[in-house]
């Protein structure tokens, strides 16, 4: 099956996150390799796949270190990963029902840093 990157964005309180989870599950039962990433600054994406709240201890953000900036000659700034990104799935994905993964990032640390 030819991959698809599927990203949703809108208003706060649009169902942004209630959409995705249910995007993400319905692709997964169809047998489709799904990783859903939570970017948002409140992740409750775990939730809406069914990962229960006594795991979500074992979701760590991803760190901003993973990622590297390069300058390009045209003046462009291209943001990519600083490691291989299999290898980050390894670390930083959660299993979750339907056989799909997650991995959060985005997440405020503490207040005064969002």
């Amino acid at each position: 099956m030819k991959p698809i990157r599927i990203a949703i964005a809108g208003k706060g309180g649009s169902g942004k996150t209630t959409i995705s989870g249910i995007l993400a599950r319905l692709l997964a039962r169809a047998g489709r390799s799904v990783v859903a990433v939570d970017a948002d600054t409140n992740p409750n994406l775990a939730s809406t796949l069914g990962i229960a709240a006594d795991r979500t201890r074992e979701i760590v953000s991803l760190p901003r270190t993973l990622l590297k900036r390069e300058q390009q000659a045209d003046g462009t700034t291209i943001t990519t990963f600083a490691r291989d990104p299999a290898d980050v799935l390894r670390e930083y994905a959660v299993d979750a029902p339907d056989g799909l993964r997650l991995v959060v990032m985005g997440a405020v640390g503490h207040g005064g840093v969002g």
